[in-house]
Protein backbone atom coordinates (compact mmCIF):
# COMPACT_ATOMS: atom_id res chain seq x y z
CA UNK A 1 0.00 0.00 0.00
CA UNK A 2 2.74 2.41 0.78
CA UNK A 3 4.53 2.08 -2.62
CA UNK A 4 1.74 2.39 -4.21
CA UNK A 5 1.12 6.10 -2.55
CA UNK A 6 5.17 6.46 -3.51
CA UNK A 7 4.39 5.56 -7.05
CA UNK A 8 1.41 8.15 -7.23
CA UNK A 9 2.81 10.89 -5.47
CA UNK A 10 5.60 10.31 -8.09
CA UNK A 11 3.67 10.25 -11.18
CA UNK A 12 2.04 13.25 -10.08
CA UNK A 13 5.23 15.11 -9.37
CA UNK A 14 6.78 13.97 -12.85
CA UNK A 15 3.51 15.07 -14.41
CA UNK A 16 3.21 18.36 -12.87
CA UNK A 17 7.40 19.05 -13.79
CA UNK A 18 6.40 18.04 -17.00
CA UNK A 19 3.64 20.57 -17.29
CA UNK A 20 5.94 23.51 -15.62
CA UNK A 21 8.50 22.88 -18.76
CA UNK A 22 6.16 23.53 -21.24
CA UNK A 23 6.42 26.40 -23.09
CA UNK A 24 3.00 28.32 -21.17
CA UNK A 25 4.48 28.10 -18.08
CA UNK A 26 7.95 28.96 -18.97
CA UNK A 27 6.33 32.36 -20.43
CA UNK A 28 4.33 32.75 -17.51
CA UNK A 29 7.23 32.22 -15.05
CA UNK A 30 8.95 34.69 -17.33
CA UNK A 31 6.77 37.74 -17.09
CA UNK A 32 6.62 37.18 -13.24
CA UNK A 33 9.85 37.42 -12.25
CA UNK A 34 10.10 40.23 -14.92
CA UNK A 35 7.74 42.26 -13.42
CA UNK A 36 9.03 41.18 -9.87
CA UNK A 37 12.35 42.13 -10.55
CA UNK A 38 11.33 45.02 -12.43
CA UNK A 39 9.10 46.43 -9.58
CA UNK A 40 12.13 45.97 -6.78
CA UNK A 41 14.20 47.69 -8.95
CA UNK A 42 11.82 50.90 -9.07
CA UNK A 43 11.06 50.36 -5.08
CA UNK A 44 15.30 50.07 -4.27
CA UNK A 45 15.92 53.90 -6.53
CA UNK A 46 12.03 55.27 -4.85
CA UNK A 47 13.34 54.55 -1.12
CA UNK A 48 17.09 55.54 -1.85
CA UNK A 49 16.00 58.41 -3.64
CA UNK A 50 13.72 59.50 -0.55
CA UNK A 51 16.59 58.64 1.59
CA UNK A 52 19.13 60.56 0.15
CA UNK A 53 16.74 63.77 0.28
CA UNK A 54 15.54 63.51 3.69
CA UNK A 55 19.33 63.23 4.96
CA UNK A 56 20.42 66.31 2.40
CA UNK A 57 17.63 68.50 3.05
CA UNK A 58 16.98 67.71 7.18
CA UNK A 59 18.64 70.39 9.11
CA UNK A 60 20.91 69.20 11.87
CA UNK A 61 23.10 72.24 12.28
CA UNK A 62 24.14 72.23 16.10
CA UNK A 63 22.74 75.81 15.72
CA UNK A 64 19.13 74.28 14.92
CA UNK A 65 19.52 71.50 17.41
CA UNK A 66 20.21 73.78 20.46
CA UNK A 67 17.37 76.03 19.10
CA UNK A 68 14.96 73.15 19.33
CA UNK A 69 15.75 71.64 22.64
CA UNK A 70 15.68 75.25 24.00
CA UNK A 71 12.08 75.64 22.76
CA UNK A 72 10.98 72.05 23.31
CA UNK A 73 12.84 70.08 25.38
CA UNK A 74 14.31 71.96 28.69
CA UNK A 75 10.97 73.51 29.84
CA UNK A 76 9.79 70.28 31.28
CA UNK A 77 13.82 69.44 32.68
CA UNK A 78 13.30 72.46 34.40
CA UNK A 79 10.59 72.08 36.24
CA UNK A 80 11.80 68.96 37.58
CA UNK A 81 15.12 70.34 38.28
CA UNK A 82 13.46 73.59 40.28
CA UNK A 83 12.38 71.70 42.89
CA UNK A 84 13.87 71.62 46.21
CA UNK A 85 15.09 68.96 46.46
CA UNK A 86 15.33 68.53 42.29
CA UNK A 87 13.09 65.77 41.26
CA UNK A 88 15.45 63.31 39.68
CA UNK A 89 12.61 60.43 39.85
CA UNK A 90 9.97 62.43 38.83
CA UNK A 91 12.71 63.02 35.61
CA UNK A 92 13.42 59.77 34.60
CA UNK A 93 9.74 58.53 34.60
CA UNK A 94 9.05 61.25 32.30
CA UNK A 95 12.39 60.71 30.13
CA UNK A 96 10.88 56.73 30.34
CA UNK A 97 7.21 58.24 28.55
CA UNK A 98 8.33 61.13 26.55
CA UNK A 99 8.99 61.36 22.52
CA UNK A 100 11.49 64.34 22.89
CA UNK A 101 11.81 66.72 19.89
CA UNK A 102 10.80 66.10 16.70
CA UNK A 103 12.73 67.28 13.75
CA UNK A 104 11.25 67.39 10.38
CA UNK A 105 12.51 67.75 6.93
CA UNK A 106 11.38 69.83 3.96
CA UNK A 107 8.56 68.28 2.64
CA UNK A 108 8.87 66.35 -1.23
CA UNK A 109 6.03 68.06 -3.01
CA UNK A 110 6.15 65.43 -5.58
CA UNK A 111 5.01 62.84 -3.20
CA UNK A 112 2.54 65.03 -1.81
CA UNK A 113 4.11 67.05 0.74
CA UNK A 114 5.55 63.93 2.28
CA UNK A 115 7.79 65.17 5.57
CA UNK A 116 10.25 62.87 7.13
CA UNK A 117 9.96 63.15 11.29
CA UNK A 118 13.15 61.99 13.21
CA UNK A 119 12.86 62.18 17.14
CA UNK A 120 16.04 63.47 19.08
CA UNK A 121 17.02 60.25 20.51
CA UNK A 122 17.55 58.47 17.54
CA UNK A 123 20.03 60.28 16.72
CA UNK A 124 21.27 62.20 19.75
CA UNK A 125 23.04 60.57 23.27
CA UNK A 126 21.86 62.82 26.51
CA UNK A 127 23.08 63.43 29.77
CA UNK A 128 21.47 65.19 32.69
CA UNK A 129 23.33 67.33 35.24
CA UNK A 130 22.65 69.37 37.80
CA UNK A 131 23.85 72.81 38.57
CA UNK A 132 27.11 71.52 40.14
CA UNK A 133 27.75 69.21 37.50
CA UNK A 134 26.66 66.12 39.27
CA UNK A 135 25.15 63.19 36.67
CA UNK A 136 21.76 62.38 37.65
CA UNK A 137 20.44 60.17 34.30
CA UNK A 138 21.16 59.43 30.91
CA UNK A 139 19.62 58.52 27.33
CA UNK A 140 19.88 56.00 26.24
CA UNK A 141 20.05 54.48 29.56
CA UNK A 142 23.39 52.31 28.54
CA UNK A 143 25.67 55.13 28.27
CA UNK A 144 26.59 55.46 32.07
CA UNK A 145 26.91 52.65 34.45
CA UNK A 146 24.61 52.95 37.93
CA UNK A 147 28.40 53.67 39.55
CA UNK A 148 28.18 57.21 37.62
CA UNK A 149 25.04 58.41 38.29
CA UNK A 150 25.69 60.72 41.48
CA UNK A 151 28.94 61.95 40.51
CA UNK A 152 30.26 64.68 39.29
CA UNK A 153 30.86 65.05 35.45
CA UNK A 154 34.39 65.88 34.23
CA UNK A 155 34.95 68.54 31.87
CA UNK A 156 36.74 66.10 29.32
CA UNK A 157 34.20 63.40 30.15
CA UNK A 158 33.51 63.41 25.78
CA UNK A 159 35.45 64.56 23.09
CA UNK A 160 34.94 68.34 22.74
CA UNK A 161 33.03 68.82 26.07
CA UNK A 162 35.31 71.05 28.20
CA UNK A 163 34.09 74.71 26.50
CA UNK A 164 30.33 74.11 25.55
CA UNK A 165 30.22 72.75 29.45
CA UNK A 166 32.26 75.75 31.05
CA UNK A 167 30.70 78.18 28.80
CA UNK A 168 26.82 76.63 29.94
CA UNK A 169 28.02 76.46 33.30
CA UNK A 170 28.98 79.96 33.04
CA UNK A 171 25.19 80.28 31.68
CA UNK A 172 26.08 81.67 28.29
CA UNK A 173 23.55 81.49 25.97
CA UNK A 174 25.69 82.03 22.37
CA UNK A 175 24.34 79.03 20.80
CA UNK A 176 28.02 79.47 18.59
CA UNK A 177 29.61 79.00 22.16
CA UNK A 178 27.34 76.21 23.61
CA UNK A 179 29.09 73.54 21.09
CA UNK A 180 32.05 72.07 19.33
CA UNK A 181 32.84 69.86 16.25
CA UNK A 182 34.57 66.62 16.66
CA UNK A 183 36.80 64.90 14.50
CA UNK A 184 36.80 62.23 13.19
CA UNK A 185 33.73 61.34 12.28
CA UNK A 186 31.98 64.56 11.96
CA UNK A 187 30.34 64.35 15.22
CA UNK A 188 28.68 67.78 17.69
CA UNK A 189 28.88 68.08 21.44
CA UNK A 190 27.22 70.05 23.27
CA UNK A 191 25.97 71.78 26.52
CA UNK A 192 22.64 73.55 26.75
CA UNK A 193 21.73 75.59 30.32
CA UNK A 194 18.61 74.74 32.03
CA UNK A 195 17.41 78.55 34.08
CA UNK A 196 14.73 78.99 36.33
CA UNK A 197 13.05 82.32 35.61
CA UNK A 198 12.06 84.19 39.05
CA UNK A 199 10.60 87.61 38.86
CA UNK A 200 11.80 90.05 41.03
CA UNK A 201 10.75 93.87 42.07
CA UNK A 202 13.35 96.52 42.05
CA UNK A 203 13.03 99.95 43.07
CA UNK A 204 13.76 103.05 41.33
CA UNK A 205 13.16 106.96 41.51
CA UNK A 206 11.41 108.57 38.99
CA UNK A 207 11.69 112.68 39.09
CA UNK A 208 11.91 112.45 42.81
CA UNK A 209 9.35 109.74 43.24
CA UNK A 210 9.70 105.89 43.77
CA UNK A 211 8.50 103.51 41.34
CA UNK A 212 8.57 99.68 41.19
CA UNK A 213 9.54 97.90 38.12
CA UNK A 214 9.48 94.16 37.55
CA UNK A 215 11.90 91.95 36.05
CA UNK A 216 13.32 88.57 35.97
CA UNK A 217 15.80 86.76 37.76
CA UNK A 218 17.81 83.86 35.69
CA UNK A 219 19.28 80.87 38.03
CA UNK A 220 21.25 78.29 36.52
CA UNK A 221 19.11 74.87 38.13
CA UNK A 222 20.85 72.26 35.70
CA UNK A 223 22.53 71.20 32.25
CA UNK A 224 21.82 69.05 29.68
CA UNK A 225 24.67 67.49 27.57
CA UNK A 226 24.42 66.25 24.24
CA UNK A 227 26.57 64.72 21.63
CA UNK A 228 25.63 63.33 17.77
CA UNK A 229 25.96 59.90 16.45
CA UNK A 230 27.95 60.06 12.94
CA UNK A 231 26.34 61.65 9.78
CA UNK A 232 24.31 61.62 7.82
CA UNK A 233 23.40 57.61 8.10
CA UNK A 234 23.96 56.43 11.82
CA UNK A 235 21.24 59.00 13.18
CA UNK A 236 18.57 57.34 10.76
CA UNK A 237 16.20 54.72 12.75
CA UNK A 238 18.01 52.12 10.29
CA UNK A 239 15.92 49.07 12.06
CA UNK A 240 12.59 51.12 11.43
CA UNK A 241 13.65 51.85 8.08
CA UNK A 242 14.01 48.22 7.39
CA UNK A 243 11.06 46.79 8.40
CA UNK A 244 9.02 49.53 7.02
CA UNK A 245 10.98 48.85 3.38
CA UNK A 246 10.53 45.01 4.16
CA UNK A 247 6.54 45.33 4.54
CA UNK A 248 6.37 47.94 1.91
CA UNK A 249 8.16 45.40 -0.60
CA UNK A 250 6.93 42.12 0.60
CA UNK A 251 3.32 43.87 -0.05
CA UNK A 252 3.94 45.25 -3.85
CA UNK A 253 6.18 42.59 -4.28
CA UNK A 254 3.47 40.02 -3.63
CA UNK A 255 0.99 42.01 -5.75
CA UNK A 256 2.93 41.96 -9.16
CA UNK A 257 4.08 38.27 -8.93
CA UNK A 258 0.58 37.46 -8.79
CA UNK A 259 -0.55 40.30 -11.46
CA UNK A 260 2.33 39.25 -13.63
CA UNK A 261 1.71 35.26 -12.95
CA UNK A 262 -2.00 36.23 -14.21
CA UNK A 263 -0.90 38.40 -17.07
CA UNK A 264 1.67 36.06 -17.75
CA UNK A 265 -0.72 33.40 -17.93
CA UNK A 266 -3.33 34.76 -20.13
CA UNK A 267 -0.88 36.10 -22.51
CA UNK A 268 0.75 32.71 -22.57
CA UNK A 269 -2.01 30.86 -22.98
CA UNK A 270 -3.24 32.64 -25.94
CA UNK A 271 0.53 32.30 -27.86
CA UNK A 272 0.62 28.41 -26.85
CA UNK A 273 -2.95 27.96 -27.91
CA UNK A 274 -2.11 29.68 -31.57
CA UNK A 275 1.25 27.61 -31.71
CA UNK A 276 -0.81 24.25 -30.82
CA UNK A 277 -2.40 25.03 -34.33
CA UNK A 278 0.43 25.57 -36.25
CA UNK A 279 1.96 22.10 -34.48
CA UNK A 280 -1.32 20.31 -35.39
CA UNK A 281 -1.30 21.40 -39.19
CA UNK A 282 2.00 20.92 -39.70
CA UNK A 283 1.54 17.39 -38.09
CA UNK A 284 -1.12 16.67 -40.50
CA UNK A 285 0.85 18.24 -43.42
CA UNK A 286 3.66 15.52 -42.62
CA UNK A 287 0.77 13.03 -42.97
CA UNK A 288 -0.16 14.24 -46.47
CA UNK A 289 -3.42 15.85 -45.60
CA UNK A 290 -2.83 19.54 -47.12
CA UNK A 291 -6.37 20.48 -46.71
CA UNK A 292 -6.22 21.64 -43.28
CA UNK A 293 -5.24 25.50 -42.78
CA UNK A 294 -4.02 27.22 -39.97
CA UNK A 295 -7.37 29.84 -38.72
CA UNK A 296 -5.14 32.68 -37.53
CA UNK A 297 -5.89 35.98 -38.20
CA UNK A 298 -3.51 38.40 -36.61
CA UNK A 299 -0.97 40.87 -37.75
CA UNK A 300 2.03 40.16 -36.09
CA UNK A 301 4.81 37.84 -36.94
CA UNK A 302 3.24 34.69 -35.78
CA UNK A 303 0.24 35.83 -37.84
CA UNK A 304 2.60 36.21 -40.55
CA UNK A 305 3.92 32.86 -40.07
CA UNK A 306 0.92 30.81 -40.27
CA UNK A 307 0.07 32.83 -43.36
CA UNK A 308 2.89 31.90 -44.94
CA UNK A 309 2.93 28.42 -43.99
CA UNK A 310 -0.83 27.86 -45.34
CA UNK A 311 0.85 29.41 -48.78
CA UNK A 312 3.43 26.88 -48.71
CA UNK A 313 1.26 23.71 -47.86
CA UNK A 314 -1.35 24.87 -51.09
CA UNK A 315 1.66 25.22 -52.74
CA UNK A 316 3.04 21.38 -51.77
CA UNK A 317 -0.51 20.30 -52.24
CA UNK A 318 -0.56 21.58 -56.04
CA UNK A 319 3.00 20.59 -56.58
CA UNK A 320 2.26 17.05 -55.43
CA UNK A 321 -0.71 16.93 -57.72
CA UNK A 322 1.10 18.29 -60.41
CA UNK A 323 3.74 15.32 -59.66
CA UNK A 324 1.41 12.54 -59.55
CA UNK A 325 -0.10 13.34 -63.24
CA UNK A 326 3.18 13.36 -64.65
CA UNK A 327 4.05 10.11 -62.27
CA UNK A 328 0.76 8.69 -64.18
CA UNK A 329 2.34 10.20 -67.65
CA UNK A 330 5.29 8.84 -67.27
CA UNK A 331 3.95 5.67 -66.42
CA UNK A 332 2.00 5.28 -69.32
CA UNK A 333 4.83 6.44 -71.74
CA UNK A 334 6.46 3.74 -70.27
CA UNK A 335 4.41 1.21 -70.23
CA UNK A 336 3.19 2.50 -74.26
CA UNK A 337 6.84 1.94 -75.38
CA UNK A 338 7.30 -1.76 -73.49
CA UNK A 339 4.16 -2.77 -75.24
CA UNK A 340 5.54 -1.80 -78.68
CA UNK A 341 9.04 -2.84 -77.61
CA UNK A 342 7.62 -6.25 -76.79
CA UNK A 343 4.31 -7.25 -77.01
CA UNK A 344 3.38 -5.43 -79.96
CA UNK A 345 6.42 -7.13 -81.87
CA UNK A 346 5.91 -10.64 -80.29
CA UNK A 347 2.31 -10.37 -81.31
CA UNK A 348 3.23 -9.06 -85.31
CA UNK A 349 5.81 -12.08 -85.38
CA UNK A 350 2.94 -14.41 -83.89
CA UNK A 351 0.86 -13.27 -86.33
CA UNK A 352 3.17 -13.64 -88.68
CA UNK A 353 3.99 -17.49 -88.08
CA UNK A 354 0.37 -17.89 -88.45
CA UNK A 355 -0.28 -16.25 -91.95
CA UNK A 356 2.89 -18.52 -93.79
CA UNK A 357 1.05 -21.67 -91.52
CA UNK A 358 -2.11 -20.92 -92.97
CA UNK A 359 -0.19 -20.25 -96.57
CA UNK A 360 1.42 -23.99 -96.23
CA UNK A 361 -1.34 -26.01 -94.40
CA UNK A 362 -2.67 -27.77 -97.61
CA UNK A 363 0.63 -27.87 -99.89
CA UNK A 364 3.20 -28.32 -96.97
CA UNK A 365 1.69 -29.24 -93.97
CA UNK A 366 4.60 -30.62 -92.14
CA UNK A 367 5.77 -26.80 -92.60
CA UNK A 368 2.87 -25.14 -91.33
CA UNK A 369 3.14 -27.35 -88.26
CA UNK A 370 6.61 -25.66 -87.85
CA UNK A 371 5.18 -22.32 -88.23
CA UNK A 372 2.24 -22.80 -85.85
CA UNK A 373 4.64 -24.31 -83.25
CA UNK A 374 6.59 -20.96 -83.86
CA UNK A 375 3.48 -18.60 -83.02
CA UNK A 376 2.73 -20.61 -79.76
CA UNK A 377 6.36 -19.87 -78.83
CA UNK A 378 5.49 -16.46 -79.32
CA UNK A 379 2.37 -15.73 -77.81
CA UNK A 380 3.50 -17.62 -74.90
CA UNK A 381 6.09 -14.71 -74.62
CA UNK A 382 3.90 -12.28 -75.07
CA UNK A 383 1.45 -13.55 -72.08
CA UNK A 384 4.40 -13.95 -69.91
CA UNK A 385 5.35 -10.28 -70.58
CA UNK A 386 1.96 -9.18 -70.14
CA UNK A 387 2.34 -11.01 -66.77
CA UNK A 388 5.17 -9.31 -65.71
CA UNK A 389 3.60 -6.15 -66.95
CA UNK A 390 0.62 -6.82 -64.88
CA UNK A 391 2.55 -7.85 -62.03
CA UNK A 392 4.35 -4.20 -61.76
CA UNK A 393 1.14 -2.78 -62.08
CA UNK A 394 -0.24 -4.35 -58.83
CA UNK A 395 -0.37 -1.74 -55.93
CA UNK A 396 3.05 -2.43 -52.94
CA UNK A 397 1.65 -4.29 -50.02
CA UNK A 398 4.39 -3.02 -47.43
CA UNK A 399 2.53 -2.12 -44.69
CA UNK A 400 2.73 -5.10 -42.04
CA UNK A 401 5.36 -6.70 -43.71
CA UNK A 402 8.15 -4.34 -43.94
CA UNK A 403 10.75 -4.26 -47.04
CA UNK A 404 12.82 -7.89 -46.39
CA UNK A 405 9.96 -10.19 -46.12
CA UNK A 406 8.37 -8.50 -49.32
CA UNK A 407 11.49 -8.49 -50.88
CA UNK A 408 11.49 -12.31 -50.48
CA UNK A 409 8.29 -12.69 -51.45
CA UNK A 410 9.00 -11.54 -54.95
CA UNK A 411 12.26 -12.48 -55.15
CA UNK A 412 11.08 -16.19 -54.72
CA UNK A 413 7.87 -15.49 -57.43
CA UNK A 414 10.39 -13.33 -59.88
CA UNK A 415 12.40 -16.57 -59.97
CA UNK A 416 9.66 -19.12 -61.12
CA UNK A 417 8.41 -16.90 -63.03
CA UNK A 418 11.54 -15.79 -65.33
CA UNK A 419 13.79 -18.76 -64.58
CA UNK A 420 16.66 -17.01 -63.68
CA UNK A 421 18.61 -17.85 -60.52
CA UNK A 422 17.77 -14.49 -58.02
CA UNK A 423 20.13 -15.02 -54.87
CA UNK A 424 18.75 -12.53 -52.16
CA UNK A 425 21.47 -11.27 -49.47
CA UNK A 426 20.46 -9.43 -46.09
CA UNK A 427 23.37 -8.14 -43.88
CA UNK A 428 21.18 -6.77 -40.52
CA UNK A 429 17.63 -5.10 -40.72
CA UNK A 430 16.70 -1.43 -39.46
CA UNK A 431 13.25 -0.39 -39.68
CA UNK A 432 12.53 2.44 -42.30
CA UNK A 433 9.76 4.92 -42.89
CA UNK A 434 6.30 3.31 -45.51
CA UNK A 435 7.27 5.73 -48.11
CA UNK A 436 10.91 5.13 -48.14
CA UNK A 437 10.37 1.25 -48.13
CA UNK A 438 7.81 1.52 -51.31
CA UNK A 439 10.06 3.47 -52.88
CA UNK A 440 13.19 1.19 -52.12
CA UNK A 441 10.58 -2.16 -53.83
CA UNK A 442 10.23 -0.10 -56.77
CA UNK A 443 13.27 0.73 -57.82
CA UNK A 444 14.63 -3.15 -57.02
CA UNK A 445 11.19 -4.32 -58.91
CA UNK A 446 12.35 -2.12 -61.75
CA UNK A 447 15.97 -3.43 -61.79
CA UNK A 448 15.02 -7.04 -62.27
CA UNK A 449 11.83 -5.95 -65.00
CA UNK A 450 15.02 -4.66 -66.97
CA UNK A 451 17.65 -7.99 -65.96
CA UNK A 452 14.29 -10.13 -66.88
CA UNK A 453 13.49 -8.39 -70.14
CA UNK A 454 17.15 -7.39 -71.68
CA UNK A 455 20.04 -8.63 -70.09
CA UNK A 456 19.82 -12.47 -70.80
CA UNK A 457 21.15 -12.85 -67.57
CA UNK A 458 21.54 -16.44 -65.98
CA UNK A 459 22.22 -14.98 -61.89
CA UNK A 460 21.17 -11.90 -60.06
CA UNK A 461 22.52 -11.24 -56.83
CA UNK A 462 20.42 -8.74 -54.89
CA UNK A 463 22.64 -7.38 -51.88
CA UNK A 464 20.90 -5.55 -49.52
CA UNK A 465 23.37 -4.05 -46.31
CA UNK A 466 21.92 -1.36 -43.72
CA UNK A 467 25.36 0.22 -42.55
CA UNK A 468 24.92 2.37 -39.23
CA UNK A 469 23.98 5.62 -40.92
CA UNK A 470 22.86 4.33 -44.48
CA UNK A 471 20.90 1.78 -46.70
CA UNK A 472 23.34 0.29 -49.14
CA UNK A 473 21.02 -1.90 -52.40
CA UNK A 474 22.97 -3.43 -54.94
CA UNK A 475 21.60 -5.28 -57.86
CA UNK A 476 24.19 -6.91 -59.94
CA UNK A 477 23.16 -9.50 -63.08
CA UNK A 478 25.88 -11.41 -65.33
CA UNK A 479 24.15 -10.45 -68.24
CA UNK A 480 24.98 -8.74 -71.95
CA UNK A 481 25.62 -5.30 -70.42
CA UNK A 482 24.89 -1.96 -72.33
CA UNK A 483 26.16 1.28 -72.91
CA UNK A 484 25.60 3.73 -69.71
CA UNK A 485 25.28 6.33 -72.45
CA UNK A 486 21.87 5.59 -73.45
CA UNK A 487 20.39 6.49 -69.40
CA UNK A 488 20.16 9.99 -71.21
CA UNK A 489 18.39 8.66 -74.53
CA UNK A 490 16.20 5.84 -74.71
CA UNK A 491 16.67 4.71 -70.85
CA UNK A 492 13.11 5.69 -69.30
CA UNK A 493 13.12 2.77 -66.52
CA UNK A 494 16.60 3.73 -65.53
CA UNK A 495 15.76 7.50 -65.46
CA UNK A 496 12.43 6.35 -63.32
CA UNK A 497 14.59 4.29 -60.96
CA UNK A 498 16.71 7.69 -60.47
CA UNK A 499 14.26 10.24 -60.11
CA UNK A 500 12.34 7.93 -57.49
CA UNK A 501 15.57 7.50 -55.59
CA UNK A 502 15.79 10.92 -55.63
CA UNK A 503 12.81 11.85 -54.14
CA UNK A 504 13.54 9.97 -50.55
CA UNK A 505 16.85 11.81 -50.30
CA UNK A 506 18.87 8.59 -51.81
CA UNK A 507 21.58 8.04 -54.66
CA UNK A 508 21.20 5.69 -57.74
CA UNK A 509 24.57 4.72 -59.52
CA UNK A 510 24.77 2.54 -62.90
CA UNK A 511 27.27 0.88 -63.68
CA UNK A 512 27.46 -1.30 -66.62
CA UNK A 513 29.56 -2.17 -70.16
CA UNK A 514 28.83 -4.07 -72.98
CA UNK A 515 29.32 -7.90 -72.07
CA UNK A 516 30.13 -7.87 -68.71
CA UNK A 517 26.72 -7.27 -66.89
CA UNK A 518 24.86 -4.30 -64.97
CA UNK A 519 25.14 -3.43 -61.56
CA UNK A 520 22.82 -0.87 -60.01
CA UNK A 521 23.76 0.64 -56.43
CA UNK A 522 21.72 2.52 -54.45
CA UNK A 523 22.46 4.30 -51.40
CA UNK A 524 19.99 5.87 -48.62
CA UNK A 525 20.70 7.67 -45.67
CA UNK A 526 18.25 6.79 -43.13
CA UNK A 527 17.47 8.81 -39.86
CA UNK A 528 19.06 8.03 -36.70
CA UNK A 529 15.72 7.18 -34.91
CA UNK A 530 15.57 3.80 -36.58
CA UNK A 531 16.27 0.82 -35.01
CA UNK A 532 18.52 -1.47 -35.97
CA UNK A 533 17.37 -5.34 -35.85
Amino acid sequence: MATRVVKSIKSAINELSVSFRSLRWRLTLSYSVVTIAALLVVEIIVVTFLLTYFVNNIDLSPENLISNFRAEWTPMVEQFFSEEPPNIEGLREYLDTVQGSEIGTKPLLIFGNIELQLKASDFLSFYYLLEDRTLVDAIPRDLVSEEELGQKMPYDYLPGLENPLQAAMDGVEDENLLYENVEPGNRVTGAIPVFRFEPIQIDELDQGEPETIMDVERNLVGIIVFTTKRFPWEFLPMSEVIAYMGRSLLIFTLFAGILGSVFGLITASGLTRRLSYVSQAAHDWSSGDFSVFVRDKSNDELGQLTHDLNRMAEQLENLLDRRQELSVLEERNRLARDLHDSVKQQAFAASAQLGAAKLYIESQPEKSYAHLIEAECLIGKVRQELTDLIQELRPVEMKGKGLIRALREYSDEWRRRNEIDLNLHVQRERSLPLEVEKSLFRIIQEALSNVAWHSQARKVDLIIRFMPDNLWVTIQDDGKGFNSELIQSDGFGLKSMKERAELIGGELVIESKSGRGTKIIVKYPYQLDGEVL
